[in-house]
């Protein structure tokens, strides 16, 4: 079967590797849809997370149940499922809490075990949650990095007065976007470099969008969600911040940073660290796709066959972006 896999920084190839084999436990799942995600990105460019080589990428998907093992009996062939592709050690007091995503040997498919961007993909039958058949597959693809975002804003108790800024007009700042003006806020501004995605902010409903932060202390905001993960823009995000402000920081970093921490003290502000997401919010994050409350597909800008995997990567690594969310379909 075909499959993109990661040999080192820069190097990932489409291949055929064999056929895969499922335990009585585990599910096999034909692969319909598959989103690169910006830590595909980061293991692209920077080698992160990848405990060896080569390794099949990808962890968000969406698939259809292919086979089951002797012992499923929760699963059927035919089953529309989406997956928790988060690897945990099972055994510390955060898994015992139910907190997988605070273990400190996290990881995740595509990263720790053979991931989604093949056409098939072997998953725990336990880690697959079977989905409305109202909820188009493309769509589906969507529910993982949808599920970060309620993560974000469970953890961000925001309230409907907040002005709030967004840095990163990426698909996890954009799905934020969508969320916070349906549930919380209208006085939303995104912050980000690109022109192209500032215009799909303005379509999806965003108050204001910048290039630049701004430096008048009368457009500051209360709440400011980093997505963009980089030096310049968290120190500037600070200095956006109005007094007693919160920093919601939910990008990943490729590289050490400095900060300054004074408008951190000044300031009183409070930080607030997010690590991808918990169970319940998979299941809410299908649960408002079922219910088209979230128009997730707004933010698909390509569609590429499995085959041409590396001109994904290609686009979202471009100098200009002119693509946000690219889904691989096999």
């Amino acid at each position: 079967m075909l499959a993109l896999r990661f040999y080192g920084v820069g190097d990932i190839r489409v291949e055929n590797i064999p056929n895969l084999r499922y335990s009585p436990n585990e599910a096999l799942v034909k692969v319909k849809y598959a989103g690169i995600c910006g830590s595909d990105l980061h293991i692209f460019k920077k080698g992160m997370f990848v405990k060896s080589t080569p390794i099949t990428m990808g962890h968000e998907f969406s698939g259809v149940i292919e086979a089951v093992g002797s012992e499923v009996s929760e699963l059927l062939p035919g089953d529309h499922v989406i997956g928790d592709p988060r690897v945990s050690c099972n055994n510390c007091k955060w898994c015992h809490a139910g907190s997988y995503n605070l273990c400190p040997e996290l990881g995740f498919m595509g990263e720790v075990l053979p991931g989604c961007f093949a056409e098939y993909i072997v998953i725990d039958s336990k880690k697959l949650f079977k989905i409305p058949s109202d909820i188009n597959l493309k769509e589906a693809a969507l529910v993982e990095p949808l599920a970060v975002v309620l993560h974000i804003i469970q953890n961000s108790n925001l309230s409907h007065s907040d002005a709030i800024g967004i840095v990163g007009a990426g698909p996890i700042g954009l799905l934020t976007l969508l969320v916070v003006q349906e549930f919380y806020s209208k006085k939303v501004t995104m912050i980000d470099i690109s022109s192209i995605r500032l215009e799909k902010a303005k379509i999806l409903g965003a108050r204001k969008i910048l290039q630049k932060f701004p430096t008048n202390s009368s457009e500051r905001v209360d709440v400011v969600i980093e997505t963009a993960g980089c030096e310049e823009t968290l120190n500037n995000s600070f200095r956006w911040l109005n007094p007693q402000g919160k920093l919601i920081m939910c990008g990943l970093y490729e590289n050490n940073i400095q900060i300054d921490p004074n408008d951190i003290l000044y300031k009183e502000l409070k930080l607030i660290g997010i690590n991808a997401y918990d169970t319940e919010d998979i299941r809410k994050a299908i649960e408002l796709l079922s219910n088209k409350c979230i128009k997730v597909g707004s933010i698909i800008t390509d569609v590429l066959p499995l085959s041409e995997a590396v001109k994904g990567f290609e686009l979202l690594t471009a100098s200009e972006k002119k693509s946000i969310k690219v889904l691989l379909t096999s």
